[in-house]
């Protein structure tokens, strides 16, 4: 058989995938359906093996990144590009002025792609193990945190309508306070309390605050507002389920943290991001996945850090012609890595004294919170870069200083 170069464009989708195979002279060699199924696949690999048994001259274009048949394909040793949709269409617009769609011309667009310009994309190089799982977990985490937030917004809801008087106290979080709506689920059992039983109860459920105890007791003794009995009972009941909602991911969001610094404890990575300000216990993992491995013998997922920038939207986007010119948000971006890097921006303000003198300095020039927050993000991933390539820890005053050597204005006053 020929060793030439084939094209694989897949049209994916939950139950079938359209599948067109091209090769250089652009001539469509073979156009067929499979489904997502074991036979489909097996079918899939039969006709790319009829056309070319070498897994290294198949090149796959698909238009996802993850999912059980990218899998299958990087298993089979195909080189695999994951094609953002909106490159495809803008693709087929070359050729197709109708704006005509299918799933079979979707197909042909992705191989073409390939076909002519496979050198503006790079193809999956899944990293090791560690880092993938990290980054998953990170991700389900901060889904975790999210729903606990919302449920914990809930219950503050719920306890306006019929129980107040909870809000003010014990936090809504904590488990002393799961344990207290079991113990009084409604005013009338809070009523009847007695201040030995309250002391009791404190004592009992380990209170890590004793001297405020005085405090609490007055605001239980406080008058208060009495709801109406249909509102009292269903809230009750309505508490009751968010209480064990909240207690569960609790729970959960425990066992991921302990899992997420298992994994982190064993990659050398980490050393160099833990130096950093503001960071912390949920960021660290969050950008030890996002960097990789920076072993000699590892693929490296970036090469600079304006790829991280980009990636995560930190870069404005500059349209200009002639006199024109326009700067705007860049939204084509990974939105969990703009999160990430816009959190770490906010929480060094208060763990880093140059990163407080930048925000003040463009504050006073009445630059927006958020423009001001992207700008230090994009400071702050050059740094993690650096370090990151170096395999060295941060050092404040050496950052310092080198601001001071470079006459940079909001940095002469440190």
């Amino acid at each position: 058989m020929e060793q030439k170069m084939i094209y694989v464009g897949i049209d994916w989708a939950d139950e079938h995938h359209d599948i067109v195979i091209t090769d250089d002279s652009a001539k469509t060699l073979d156009q067929f359906r499979i489904d997502h199924t074991c036979d489909g696949f097996a079918l899939l690999h039969s006709h790319i093996a009829h056309h070319q048994t070498s897994p290294s001259l198949v090149l796959v274009a698909i238009e996802t990144s993850r999912g059980l048949l990218v899998h299958e394909l990087l298993q089979k040793g195909y080189t695999v590009y994951a094609i953002n949709p909106k490159a495809v269409n803008r693709y087929k617009d070359r050729h197709v002025l109708s704006k005509a769609k299918s799933d079979v011309l979707d197909a042909l667009s992705l191989g073409n792609i390939l076909r002519t310009d496979r050198h503006l994309f790079q193809p999956l190089k899944p990293l090791p193990e560690d880092y993938r799982l990290l980054d998953r977990l990170c991700s389900d985490l901060r889904k975790m945190v999210d729903e606990r937030s919302r449920v914990t917004n809930q219950i503050t809801s719920c306890l306006k309508e019929f129980y107040p008087k909870a809000l003010d106290i014990f936090t809504l979080d904590s488990q002393i306070f799961i344990n207290f709506f079991k113990t009084f689920p409604e005013h009338d059992a809070l009523s009847a309390c007695t201040k030995k039983k309250f002391l009791a109860f404190l004592k009992k459920h380990r209170y890590p605050c004793p001297s405020k105890a005085g405090e609490l007791w007055k605001i239980i003794q406080s008058p208060t507002l009495q709801p109406d009995k249909v509102t009292a009972h269903a809230g009750r009941l309505r508490l009751g389920m968010l209480l064990d909602h909240l207690k569960n991911l609790k729970e959960h969001v425990a066992h991921y943290e302990q899992e997420i610094q298992a994994i982190l404890d064993k990659l050398p990575e980490a050393t160099s991001v833990e130096s950093l300000p503001g960071v912390g216990e949920r960021l660290t993992p969050e950008l030890v996945a996002i960097l990789g491995p920076n072993s000699k013998d590892s693929h490296h997922r970036f090469q600079a850090s304006e790829e991280i920038a980009k990636l995560s939207g930190c870069v404005p986007v500059v349209k200009e012609s002639g006199k024109w010119r326009s700067v705007s948000l860049r939204y084509a971006c990974v939105k969990s890595l703009r999160r990430t890097f816009r959190d770490w921006a906010f929480t060094s303000i208060n763990s880093s004294s140059w990163a407080r003198a930048y925000y003040d300095y463009h504050k006073k020039r009445n630059q927006k919170h958020n423009t001001i927050l992207r700008n230090l993000g994009k400071k702050w991933i050059k740094i993690l870069f650096a370090l990151w390539s170096q395999r060295t820890t941060y050092d404040e005053t050496v950052h310092i200083q080198n601001l001071k050597a470079r006459n940079v204005p909001w940095a002469m006053a440190l």
